[in-house]
């Protein structure tokens, strides 16, 4: 017959499964958030493509992605978090960020828009 465990074993079990689902929920809600700020950010980024369109300006500008990327590095820096890792996911933001500037400002398809407060890309019809 297999041994069983503990009452005192099955309770700690239970307790730590418990705690776990409580973490994993707080994770989520955090994981929320983070999407949400990132389509936030995607769309301020939008806006500014359009003003760049407007007004004729390049949509490459290294000087404020150097500023962008040593704010995060310098937060990283003060919190603890990797280095690789921050300038890592800066990257990627910054390529999106400049991926949907291309389209805007190129004109190509201003059926793409990142909308505030949705969980969709806008498609006008």
């Amino acid at each position: 017959m297999p041994d069983r465990p503990s009452p005192a074993a099955d309770a700690a079990s239970t307790q730590a499964a418990a705690e776990l689902d409580d973490l994993r929920a707080e994770l989520d809600a955090i994981d929320g958030a983070l999407l949400d700020d990132v389509r936030a950010r995607l769309e301020v980024c939008t806006r500014v493509a359009e003003l760049k369109q407007r007004h004729g300006l390049d949509v490459l500008q290294p000087g404020r992605m150097e500023v962008v990327h040593r704010r995060a590095q310098d937060y990283a820096q003060r919190h603890g978090i990797s280095g690789d890792f921050v300038r890592s996911l800066y990257g990627l933001l910054i390529d999106e960020a400049c991926r949907l500037e291309d389209r805007i400002v190129s004109g190509a398809d201003p059926a793409e828009r990142i909308v505030a407060g949705s969980d969709t890309a806008h498609r006008p019809n």
